[in-house]
């Protein structure tokens, strides 16, 4: 049986809309706001409004998701690995509706949706390495948000970068939860943390959203160190944020709308890696003195390794 399809704005009027899931309006410091970044340079650059359409973790995103398309909104730019399910099920009824989701992957079925994709086990690998470096103990922490495959992820690239210099070196992992409610529980994660620095953990890497901030507090508390992720978190606590993954979603918000505006949107995936210039590690006034040119150095050749594809850094893959 065919699945009907809705009466729609004709093909290629430019109606944007971006979507995410955000247990509050404050800022996370980390993830949306990265998102935020890109619609903030889209409004300067390209003189425009983009409206936001904040998701709570108590509304169903399909039911959103399925509101925005009859509202005329293309493209929907839906931020985060939440939207895969409701977008494959709204795509062929939608079918002048352009969707692009951020940071989740959407099979290939239709003409109409788009996956941009991070490879984030590079950029993890890195702050791996840093990571190594700064240990004094030989024992790190990895702590995630949800665990999920996304996240797993993260952690399998950070435990190459780490191991990459030193074999020996132990790592500490643990989730702050397996619910969406894990990207913002900064007490849980602050908790975690404590407990893997209690154990002698020296640098603890926090891939977890807006809990994250509860792993930088606790590393300020016990006078070592943590990563950032997504955004440049050095600032948060200074001399206590050994650097931070920066994760370009602000570049893939961005282009999604100006190529949407220009009418070059494509379909299909889209991945984007050091080469694209979408992952790095942070160094600024707040971490300067903790990297040093060495450090800068090492981590600069694992770049131009992995660019030309000299050095490769494996994707988690589930067993």
């Amino acid at each position: 049986m065919a699945l009907p399809v809705h009466a729609q704005p004709p093909q290629g009027e430019f109606n944007p809309l971006i979507v995410y899931l955000s247990a509050s309006n404050d800022s996370d410091r980390a993830f949306i706001d990265a998102a935020r970044a890109g619609i903030e340079r889209a409004g300067r650059e390209l003189d425009m409004d983009i409206p936001e359409q904040r998701i709570k973790e108590s509304d169903d995103i399909a039911t959103v998701l399925k509101q925005a398309a009859d509202s005329g909104a293309s493209p929907i730019i839906a931020v985060g690995y939440q939207h895969v399910m409701p977008v494959l099920n709204l795509a062929e009824r939608y079918p002048n509706t352009q969707f692009t989701v951020i940071d989740g992957l959407v099979p290939p079925l239709f003409p109409n949706v788009q996956s941009i994709l991070f490879k984030d086990h590079e950029g993890a690998f890195l702050v791996g390495i840093i990571a190594a470096k700064a240990s004094r103990n030989g024992k790190v922490g990895f702590i995630g948000g949800m665990d999920i495959p996304l996240i797993r992820n993260f952690r399998h690239g950070f435990e190459q970068g780490v191991h990459h210099v030193d074999p020996t070196i132990e790592l500490a992992v643990a989730m702050v939860g397996t619910g969406p409610e894990a990207w913002s529980n900064p007490k849980e994660a602050y908790q975690l943390a404590m407990r893997q620095y209690e154990t002698g953990v020296d640098v603890i890497f926090a891939a977890a959203g807006g809990s994250g901030l509860g792993v930088l507090k606790a590393a300020h508390r016990a006078g070592t160190f943590a990563i950032g992720v997504d955004t440049n978190q050095n600032g948060l606590y200074p001399g206590h944020v050994l650097t931070s993954m920066v994760k370009r979603v602000d570049i893939a918000v961005y282009d999604t709308l100006k190529t949407s505006s220009e009418g070059k949107w494509n379909p299909g995936i889209k991945y984007l890696g050091i080469r694209e210039g979408a992952l790095d590690y942070a160094v600024d006034n707040n971490n300067r003195k903790l990297i040093s040119e060495e450090l800068i150095e090492a981590v600069a050749m694992a770049k131009e390794r992995i660019i030309n594809g000299i050095l490769n850094v494996e994707m988690y893959s589930p067993k």
